[in-house]
This record gives C-alpha cells, structure tokens and sequence, in this order.
C-alpha cells in the first residue's frame, strides 16, 4: 500500500461519492471536523431548519451523514458546514438544490486541484534545489 507523507497519522481514506459517482477513495483528512457528533434534530436545530430539511438533502446526495449501529443519522462539523453552504446557495443565491450539487462538486474538485498544484510545486522545488546543490549553483 502507497503511503501518503502528507496524511498524518490516525487519519484515513474515505470513498466520496456523489450523483455524479463517486470519486474514488480520495485522501480525506479524518479529523475533529469529520467525527460524527450530531443527531438530527440537533444539527437542525444548529443549522435553523426543520430536519425534513435534512432529510432531503440526504436524498438527493447533497450529504452524507454517517449511520450509527442503530441507523441513527450522525452529522459532523463538516456535514453541518456543507449543509450551510448550499442554504446560502438556495436562499440568498436563488440556486437549486442540482446546482447547488454542481457548485459544491466543482468547489472540492478546484480544492483537490490546488492541493495537487501545491504538492507537485514543492517536489518541483524540492527536485530544483537538489540539482542546484550538484551543480553547486546559488
């Protein structure tokens, strides 16, 4: 198995999926954010909807809270973020909810864009300074 050097230790990888498909088993940082935390009718009550609300957004994938054993919906930082990203798409932005879906989809593809940019920058820079020092170039 490949490892990551950028994945910290106690972190894992998670399948994302979405209507589009899902995405592979992309690095995810499982940290704080992603714990499961919140019943629903407390992560309604933070996010001031009704958890039919919830529960839509659950049914057409816009997210994906994780289950307990007892099939309970468990939202975590991170679902309660995504959750207040497309109410600001919907209510102030007048989106609906499958272009909400889209921006969202093309929001963490342009972030795992940069990740990749920044990652490939450094083993550039990394690979340059190393020929400079063979080179014994300043």
């Amino acid at each position: 198995m490949k490892t990551d050097p950028e994945r910290k230790k106690g972190e894992t990888r998670r399948a994302v999926s979405t209507r589009y498909g899902t995405r592979g088993r992309q690095d995810v940082n499982v940290n704080a954010d992603e714990q499961p935390r919140y019943v629903i009718s407390i992560a309604a009550q933070i996010l001031g909807v009704h958890p039919q609300t919830l529960r839509l957004y659950e049914r057409e994938g816009l997210v994906e809270p994780q289950r307990s054993g007892g099939k309970i919906r468990l939202y975590s930082e991170r679902d309660i973020e995504r959750v207040r990203r497309i109410m600001r798409l919907t209510n102030e932005l007048g989106v609906n909810l499958a272009g909400a879906e889209a921006i969202l989809y093309m929001r963490e593809r342009m972030l795992e864009m940069h990740r990749q940019m920044d990652q490939m920058r450094r083993q550039m820079e990394a690979e340059l300074e190393e020929l400079r020092r063979e080179l014994d170039i300043e």
